[in-house]
């Protein structure tokens, strides 16, 4: 939690069996539950996610055909929202965005002064 606000962290994965794991593991503490999409890898994600311990709640889900980062993504907020987060998101599952970044990103929502605030990982 941050500030007494249940944060959710959605991870889109296709075919990141290498890296997977180390995004959850990297993933702030105030972080209270992650949603892992695999969106129907073909390699071992769904394995790499299912046998790590890590701490915290983690759930897997499994698309049958993949259909994009985009409904990766949705699925994961549905997902999310039905576990109880208040504040949701995104980290690639290819470890392409630094965690250290996450509470900057957002604490505006859970503060109340944004609805939604977008990263930029190229700046």
């Amino acid at each position: 939690m941050l500030d007494r606000v249940r944060v959710a962290v959605v991870v889109p994965a296709y075919n990141v069996e290498g890296a997977v794991g180390r995004v959850i593991r990297s993933l702030p503490s105030f972080v209270d539950d992650v949603v892992v999409v695999d969106d129907a890898s073909v390699d071992r994600t769904a394995e790499a996610v299912a046998g790590a311990g890590f701490g915290r709640p983690v759930t897997l889900v499994r698309h049958a055909r993949n259909g994009g980062v985009g409904a990766a993504i949705a699925t994961g907020y549905r997902e999310a929202l039905r576990r109880g987060a208040d504040v949701l998101a995104v980290m690639a599952g290819d470890g392409q965005m630094d965690p250290a970044d996450l509470e900057r990103v957002v604490r505006p929502v859970v503060l109340g002064g944004a609805d939604y605030v977008a990263g930029d990982r190229l700046s």
